[in-house]
């Protein structure tokens, strides 16, 4: 999450593209074009997100993306600063309810159609505004345990490395794994821990430049990704574009 924002940050004041302000090892000043009022800005910005202060002294040493990204990570160390990221990062979404809505009809068919019923325990991972949960039992009748998993719950959710507590029925990871920079790794921990299945969505890089679309994306993924993860998989039109979402199925035999 924090090298996400610090990136995002970073290319809303310095103007430069994704690919210099995730490279750590880029100079804030000579390679970025920041002078010390750009600085301040990015620092200030960064101090509001992750909800604490970035010493002075601190600040005054800063001299490229990676030393930024220690910085921030220091400051935001507390459960309470990753709660206000995620709340800071919800609060970004401009996407209006119905714009979202394919993914989680699309979902709710998929796991109902699988054997989703109402005596599974269903995981949603990166859970978000949980309106996963609403369209399960709004829709489809859904009557089972909803247990949504992100940051903004306890601040102390990362998804690259993640275990799960303990088997349950089902898993979802709706629009997570683009924000991974190992989203087989978490394919993986949750079939292996799947008691029935796991059901997730991503954009499709074969349609959209999935980097594009978000500074917090940092791996783009398609349909045959999927696949060799041994996930069934359709497309679906998430985003404004035919066939510009994937979504994969694993169903445990």
């Amino acid at each position: 999450m924090i090298t996400h924002l610090v990136t995002g940050t970073l290319m809303a004041i310095s103007g430069r593209p994704q690919t210099e302000c995730a490279d750590l090892g880029r100079h804030l000043f000579t390679d970025l074009g920041m002078d010390s009022l750009g600085l301040m800005e990015t620092v200030t910005a960064l101090e509001k997100v992750a909800g604490c202060t970035i010493p002075d002294e601190v600040t005054g040493q800063l001299a490229t993306v990676g030393d930024l990204h220690a910085a921030v990570s220091r400051c935001a160390s507390g459960a309470g600063s990753r709660i206000a990221q995620a709340e800071e990062y919800l609060r970004g979404h401009t996407s209006a309810h119905f714009e979202r809505a394919g993914r989680f009809r699309a979902a709710s068919e998929r796991m109902r159609a699988s054997g989703l019923d109402d005596t599974d325990i269903l995981v949603d991972l990166g859970a978000g505004f949980t309106e996963l949960d609403y369209y399960l039992r709004a829709e489809y009748g859904w009557r089972g345990r909803y247990v949504p998993l992100d940051a903004w719950v306890d601040g102390t959710f990362d998804l690259d490395t993640w275990r799960p507590a303990r088997p349950v029925g089902w898993y979802a990871a709706l629009e997570v794994l683009e924000h991974l920079t190992d989203p087989e790794g978490l394919v993986r921990r949750m079939k292996e821990s799947a008691l029935k299945g796991v059901v997730v969505t991503t954009p499709n890089s074969d349609v959209v430049d999935v980097l594009a679309q978000d500074p917090t994306h940092v791996t783009p993924l398609d349909e045959k990704t999927l696949q060799r993860w041994g996930m069934t998989t359709s497309l679906h039109n998430f985003y404004g574009q035919y066939q510009d979402g994937v979504l994969g199925l694993w169903r445990k035999d």
